[in-house]
């Protein structure tokens, strides 16, 4: 079962030719790498590329000199949020430059802990999932995907989907990188999301997951994938000497001059 396009001209350029324009522009600002790094986590911004598509690139370039086997993707739910977490079924993942496959070994593993009633279309249309998939086939082509709808953003979904992660990568002979989706605060003039986004740093920069619920929940931050934020980090606290970095930050305002209602992007990586 292939999974088309459907955000291809909207949230993104359609063709390929557009897409190698915008990625060798942005890979003037890639920093360099740190090789002895081994990096188990990645969160990246979902936003059309115009705002946010840079961030997310910067993000993966951060840990493209590894070679993974598989990545499992975080991903929240626009659609609905009636669920725990779901397994994407699709087998094939279409995208302008070339498709992605299904990690069918992650998919197997996952799925019967998933929530199983979720139509299908809460996959098929889900634009946090399909932004990130023509970056992911520009840097990682041969990897393949096991993405995870998230519905219910909360920690009790989130150690659940933790435990999950670690029990399946401790277990595994592959190298695998656990990929958050996520945007942050959304249309706040743009010094209040800075104030509320620079607390999602914080936190993040401590592998804090307490404290990133505890903000949430008094509306001091926002994240509309804070689950999958939630479970990256929670995973990330089962290993010892991990350490997280801040790769960049900015909103919406530093693109459209806009600055009354902006949406805040982070990337930002875990490593040990």
């Amino acid at each position: 079962m292939i999974r088309n396009t459907v955000h291809a001209g909207t949230f993104y350029p359609r063709f390929a030719h557009q897409l190698l324009a915008m990625f060798e522009k942005w890979q003037e600002d890639v920093l360099p790498v740190i090789p002895s790094e081994r990096n188990i986590g990645l969160l990246v911004p979902h936003a059309g590329f115009m705002y946010s598509g840079r961030l997310a690139y910067l993000g993966m370039a951060s840990v493209a000199y590894e070679s993974f086997d598989s990545i499992i993707i975080l991903h929240p739910s626009h659609q609905g949020i009636h669920f725990d977490y779901s397994v994407s079924p699709y087998s094939i993942y279409e995208t302008p430059l070339g498709n992605l496959e299904l990690d069918e070994d992650l998919y197997r593993l996952f799925s019967p802990h998933a929530s199983q009633d979720i139509a299908l279309d809460y996959h098929a249309l889900e634009h946090s999932l399909e932004i990130q998939l023509p970056l992911l086939y520009h840097f990682f082509p041969h990897a393949r995907i096991c993405p995870i709808l998230l519905g219910n953003q909360n920690p009790v979904v989130s150690e659940r989907i933790a435990e999950a992660l670690y029990e399946v990568v401790y277990k595994s002979s592959k190298r695998i990188l656990i990929l958050a989706s996520s945007d942050l605060s959304h249309y706040h003039a743009a010094s209040k999301a800075e104030a509320m986004d620079k607390k999602v740093l914080e936190h993040f920069q401590k592998l804090d997951a307490e404290a990133l619920y505890r903000d949430a929940s008094f509306g001091k931050l926002e994240a509309c994938g804070l689950g999958t934020i939630l479970s990256l980090v929670y995973y990330s606290q089962k290993y010892s000497s991990v350490q997280s970095r801040i790769i960049e930050y900015t909103h919406s305002g530093t693109i459209s001059g806009h600055n009354s209602q902006v949406v805040g992007y982070l990337a930002a990586k875990i490593y040990v």
